[in-house]
């Protein structure tokens, strides 16, 4: 085999240098395509993280807008709009708090059209107050066929305790109407659900199943919180929950803690929970057999040392109650014999657990009913 010649070792180092420069070449152009894929991927990510935020902030209003209702009331008072610092805290993202709108125009529920006032029945429940100097009582009455109202405190704010339950038994039906919920089916007992306060769902071992519709009966007729906190999570945690309630059309109720929530920091006012109750007779907002659950689910309440222990055997009460060591409350609608009804909603701030709280819950929803069946308002 002959020796390689000056001209073929000139061309093989020729060709061996293209070679490299195509490789050197090629892994800039390879580094470079890299590097576009790479920020196309973060725009894309960006793009999508803020769609998803979107989504996350519009969805409920999405599709609970398809409701129609003409007969909505739009509020009044000025004060009722400038509440900025109260639902300050609506909204939580990434640890930081920010303003949430509220559906003042169109809101999903209607609000109730007070006619005028009890004066009367106003009068008895000041002068029972008054010999509860201790105890600062929200009360909001509401005669649902003629309009009358109490008013005594009704548009401040009150820890609510577990009638924050209330708004959260209404979403789980809403979003199964839409199909997102199926009420048959079981959801499993995690050790994160597991809190500690009122129910036996805490002392059940973890893996326990149970169907989201005897949740719901054992979150209200049990009062039981690790319920609750299963509930939550299926309808959007807190930060979902407030969503709806700023659809619904209420600034001035908020979660911003799960239960027990010994200190009081999921608030409301005894005029919204009156309101959310009063829709359960609203066919634009559930329809008629998620309604009948609710009042189902609702008549059955364990807890009957209230407002239900003012009232006779023979009037009927679905309800909620609430109690932290700051807080009293029982919250429903009473049915008198002929078939009238009204909402009435009573909530007490009290000293730490003072007992004197429910002697005048009772006493207040006697004189009430009392008041109703002889029609002295």
């Amino acid at each position: 085999m002959p020796f390689p010649t000056q001209n073929d070792l000139s061309k093989t180092f020729i060709n061996n240098y293209n070679l490299s420069n195509k490789k050197h070449t090629r892994k800039k152009m390879q580094k470079k395509q890299a590097k576009k894929f790479g920020i196309r991927l973060l725009v894309i990510f960006l793009i999508s993280f803020m769609v998803y935020q979107t989504f996350l902030n519009t969805y409920d209003y999405l599709f609970l807008r398809r409701i129609q209702n003409t007969s909505i009331q739009i509020p009044n008072d000025p004060a009722f709009y400038n509440q900025a610092e109260k639902y300050l805290a609506n909204e939580d993202f990434l640890n930081t708090r920010f303003l949430g709108s509220i559906a003042f125009e169109k809101p999903l529920m209607k609000h109730i059209s007070p006619t005028r006032p009890m004066t009367n029945l106003t009068k008895r429940l000041k002068n029972l107050a008054s010999k509860y100097p201790s105890l600062e009582p929200g009360i909001f009455i509401w005669d649902i066929s003629s309009g009358q109202y109490v008013n005594i405190n009704a548009d401040k704010e009150y820890p609510t305790a577990s009638i924050i339950k209330i708004p959260i038994l209404f979403q789980l039906y809403k979003r199964a109407e839409m199909g997102l919920i199926n009420l048959n089916e079981k959801m499993s007992l995690q050790e994160y659900y597991i809190t500690g306060g009122s129910g036996f769902l805490q002392y059940k071992p973890v893996g326990t199943d149970l169907s989201v519709y005897n949740l719901a009966q054992i979150m209200i007729q049990e009062s039981d919180n690790t319920a609750t906190n299963m509930l939550l999570s299926a309808v959007g945690g807190t930060n979902g929950l407030n969503r709806v309630l700023r659809s619904w059309g209420f600034s001035q109720t908020h979660m911003s803690d799960l239960l027990p929530d010994l200190y009081g920091t999921n608030v409301s006012t005894p005029k919204d929970i009156g309101t959310m109750l009063y829709n359960i007779d609203n066919p634009d907002f559930l329809t008629l057999k998620s309604r009948a659950n609710i009042v189902n689910i609702m008549s059955h309440v364990k807890n009957r040392f209230l407002i239900q222990a003012g009232l006779p055997s023979n009037a009927e009460f679905i309800h909620k109650s609430g109690d932290i060591g700051s807080m009293l409350g029982d919250a429903g609608i009473v049915m008198l014999p002929d078939g009238r009804k009204y909402v009435i909603v009573i909530m007490v701030k009290r000293p730490w657990n003072l007992y004197s709280a429910k002697e005048f819950i009772i006493k207040a929803s006697e004189i009430t009913y009392n008041s109703f069946a002889t029609r002295n308002y």
